[in-house]
């Protein structure tokens, strides 16, 4: 069958604009890597990466000294090494998902060539890069972007040992499953299974499950893995009286290898039982319409429209060259799906797949001369969307965070003029459909980048305050926080470990015992507390505080923003 998908030439886009727009994308993220880490997750992560980085045991993980048993440790390795060759700071705990951000698009593009014309595999990469949910995660820095690099890399690698015999290539892609084991545990290696499963399946390539090679592939994992794994071992299961997440006898094996990721089906894992967000089988529905946006409406349709290919054919080969994206997006949506515990970016990991499938359904049946009608619908919707985008833009400089810089502005502006200029310009109705909504797209990320997050993160006060422990010079005992303000960026930007306080004079007395002086950081309830106490004390600082992972329209209208902030303090204790 014939790759090369065909199309009348007025419907065309230079592969090099498509690649440019991403390069673009990925300039205008840079500055996120300087924004300061959001709590609860990707600050626990970074203030994990700061503990580990002054440990001499990089096999066994810890949060605030306790024993941490969750996440897998690639993210924590990768981070604390960026911080140990360039310093703790925003940039080196984002850097490394960053640079595996560039080798998820890179990776999808290839993968994407080897069934695809140059069109549709740089149209590809650039929805990855270009989507909403991939915007997030070059701030709020978890495993998921670790993840899906890997993942993309993994498929790409061993799809092309497939096709070429390149040891090579066996090597790395198998490599790449290691990676994406470290970064997010079994799933790693169950989700290539999946997608490559269907493409051999659907095309009856029965040999290639049973490949001797995939023996070398998975002693390539194995020693991809073993450093994490002789550190479970050595941090549980050769300590059974440790005492982790409330339970004693805990495998770190079995929590690695089942618990974790297979047990939030079965109902063996605490997430989704003791822990329960209350998310149904369809959460990942309106998720990802909303993560994948703009292309979020293409993969929809382009995955009916390979469905209906697929039934009307009775499965027959040589109608499908993506069965490895629509089966394995299918499969991986619905595994996660099952999950008793769901989160919003857990659903990232498939965008690689769903933008191969939005990207051939955009190419072969949007951008087709004999689809005009369909060509002109996609490009309403997305006119509408890129001034809407564009809306937002002005909406956020003008009046949720006003006295925006110039540049902001002008980039803005700028971005409101290529949007014009690329509407009615432009020849191709490709261009048309395509163009304006990059632009606005790309005037939307950068003043989130550079105006928007800088702002909000100022109301993120645990920030604020560590910053103001580390400028005093304070040691582990000499500060302490109170079990209301958990925040892990506090310990991030201090560089030393939060110790918990009990607001009662035997706690308060224990630590002046040790110190005649200590700074507590506190909330308004832990304030009160030290007010109507015989407690001696100081307010050394007092900041403005909202959690801002969880917007509200309240907070974001200047006018009722005051409503819903808080009160934080940082408070000097010296007597009782």
């Amino acid at each position: 069958m014939n790759t090369e998908l065909q199309h009348d030439k007025s419907f065309s886009i230079s592969p090099r604009l498509l690649t440019l727009f991403t390069v673009v994308f990925f300039i205008v993220y840079i500055p996120g890597l300087l924004v300061d880490v959001m709590d609860v997750d990707a600050a626990q992560y970074a203030s994990m990466s700061r503990e580990m980085l002054g440990s001499d045991n990089w096999l066994e993980l810890h949060n605030r000294h306790d024993h941490y048993l969750d996440k897998p440790p690639l993210l924590f390795w990768l981070s604390s090494f960026s911080m140990m060759l360039i310093g703790v700071s925003n940039f080196a705990y984002k850097l490394p998902s960053f640079l595996f951000g560039i080798l998820a698009v890179w990776s999808t593009i290839r993968l994407a060539q080897l069934i695809y014309d140059r069109v549709t595999s740089a149209l590809a990469g650039l929805m990855v890069a270009s989507c909403l949910g991939f915007f997030i995660m070059m701030n709020d820095v978890r495993t998921d972007t670790l993840l899906m690099g890997s993942f993309a890399f993994s498929l790409w690698q061993i799809m092309l040992y497939v096709k070429t015999k390149s040891w090579r290539s066996l090597i790395l892609g198998f490599m790449g499953v290691g990676l994406a084991m470290l970064s997010k545990g079994p799933l790693g290696i169950v989700m290539p299974v999946m997608a490559l499963s269907c493409e051999f399946a659907y095309k009856r390539q029965w040999v290639n499950f049973f490949r001797w090679q995939w023996l070398i592939g998975l002693a390539v994992v194995a020693a991809v893995i073993a450093p994490m794994c002789i550190g479970l071992y050595h941090q549980y299961d050769l300590h059974p009286e440790r005492t982790v997440n409330g339970q004693t006898g805990v495998s770190g094996l079995e929590f690695y290898f089942w618990t974790q990721s297979f047990g939030r089906i079965t109902g063996d894992s605490e997430w989704g039982t003791k822990f329960d967000n209350g998310a149904t089988n369809l959460f990942f529905t309106h998720t990802f319409l909303w993560a994948f946006f703009p292309w979020s409406i293409l993969t929809v349709l382009g995955l009916g429209k390979n469905l209906i290919v697929l039934f009307r054919s009775r499965f027959k080969s040589g109608y499908l060259n993506e069965a490895f994206a629509t089966g394995g997006f299918i499969l991986i949506f619905t595994a996660l799906s099952l999950s008793k515990y769901k989160l919003p970016h857990y659903i990232y990991v498939t965008f690689p797949l769903a933008a191969i499938i939005a990207a051939r359904f955009l190419v072969a049946d949007v951008i087709h001369a004999a689809r005009k009608q369909l060509a002109v619908t996609i490009a309403g919707l997305y006119i509408l969307s890129a001034v809407l985008l564009t809306c937002i833009s002005f909406l956020i400089i003008g009046y949720i965070f006003p006295e925006a810089p110039i540049f902001t502005w002008l980039i803005a502006l700028l971005m409101l003029i290529a949007m014009f200029a690329f509407l009615f310009a432009r020849k191709t109705i490709t261009e048309r459909i395509i163009l304006p909504l990059l632009a606005a797209l790309i005037g939307c990320y950068f003043v989130g980048f550079s105006w928007f997050y800088p702002e909000l993160l100022k109301y993120q006060s645990s920030n604020a305050a560590g910053r103001t422990i580390a400028s005093l010079g304070l040691k582990e005992k000499e500060y302490f926080i109170s079990s209301n303000t958990f925040e892990h960026s506090i310990d991030f930007y201090s560089g030393v470990t939060a110790n918990y306080i009990g607001l009662d004079s035997v706690q308060i007395n224990r630590a002046l015992n040790v110190y005649d002086t200590i700074y507590i950081y506190t909330d308004q309830e832990g304030y009160n507390a030290i007010i109507n106490s015989p407690c001696s004390f100081s307010t050394y600082e007092e900041y403005k505080h909202f959690g801002v992972q969880f917007l509200t329209p309240e907070f974001l209208n200047p006018s009722t923003r005051a409503t819903r902030e808080k009160k934080r303090y940082l408070l000097k204790v010296y007597g009782w």
